[in-house]
């Protein structure tokens, strides 16, 4: 090993590029107050003329900008392919493994949920089906209200009190069951709840003997992308388990997917 480099025991091993990426790495832990040559020439141990060669093409590349005439940033170029790869982020690949974890230790159908902002509903994107000998009717690409859902309180408590207000009086809040919310400021303190404890709970309001629990997903802007829920008959979805197993179960489970989408807090 030389100069602090690693060993090349790749043998597609290409220094030049090696030496580029650190320069970046360096770059990018200054976090945007600038990092000058002579600085940099020290870290990574290379001539001041090497360092400024490999900076000219990547200032080239609009990767790297020149501030205060000797101070190196990132340029904007990272953050149109970091948005790039957002977008290229497949949620149901990432929660997969996430989501037949807790189909394993639940045995319950588990769901991935969005918010379709056109026709104001919730669209499911992802199901696991439970392992008990039950099959709950909402499959990939079913619709469900938002005030009767768990999924849905969760996926609209990332919006104001005024904007939840305004999509419930376009919705409407039909009563499906006898425990649906139809009140407006009831289900305001519901979502209240998803803010606090970061979960939320459907007790039978959207289907005879059925319950479910859901928390929100966030996604690398920190807003609140889907949601994640677990569900089965009341039989086996004890409320008391509910709120205590499955609640740290489905809480663990939204933030490691977040965390997968680039969620930071």
């Amino acid at each position: 090993m030389q100069n602090g480099e690693p060993e090349r025991k790749n043998k597609f091993f290409v220094q030049s590029l090696h030496r580029t990426f650190e320069i970046i790495d360096i770059i990018s832990k200054a976090e945007g107050k600038g990092v000058n040559v002579t600085e940099i020439s020290k870290k990574i141990k290379l001539p001041i003329s090497t360092v400024y060669r490999l900076l000219q093409n990547l200032i080239e590349g609009g990767y790297v900008e020149e501030i205060d005439g000797c101070n190196y940033i990132l340029g904007l170029k990272f953050l149109e392919l970091g948005v790039k790869v957002q977008k290229n982020i497949d949620i149901r690949n990432v929660a997969r493994d996430f989501l037949e974890k807790i189909n394993e230790e639940t045995k319950e159908t588990i769901y991935v949920a969005k918010f379709d902002s056109k026709q104001l509903n919730i669209i499911y994107i992802e199901k696991i089906q439970s392992k008990r000998n039950i099959t709950l009717t909402a499959g990939i690409g079913s619709r469900n209200y938002v005030h009767s859902t768990a999924n849905g309180k969760c996926l609209l408590s990332g919006f104001s009190d005024e904007k939840i207000i305004e999509i419930l009086k376009k919705t409407g809040m039909p009563s499906l069951t006898d425990y649906t919310i139809v009140d407006a400021e009831q289900y305001l303190e519901e979502i209240r709840k998803v803010r606090q404890d970061g979960y939320a709970i459907d007790d039978r309001e959207n289907e005879n003997d059925v319950r479910c629990i859901s928390s929100p997903i966030f996604d690398h802007e920190n807003k609140v992308t889907a949601a994640v829920s677990i569900s089965g008959v009341i039989n086996n979805m004890d409320l008391e388990l509910m709120h205590t197993k499955y609640r740290d179960l489905i809480i663990e489970t939204a933030r490691s997917i977040s965390e997968k989408l680039g969620y930071w807090k």
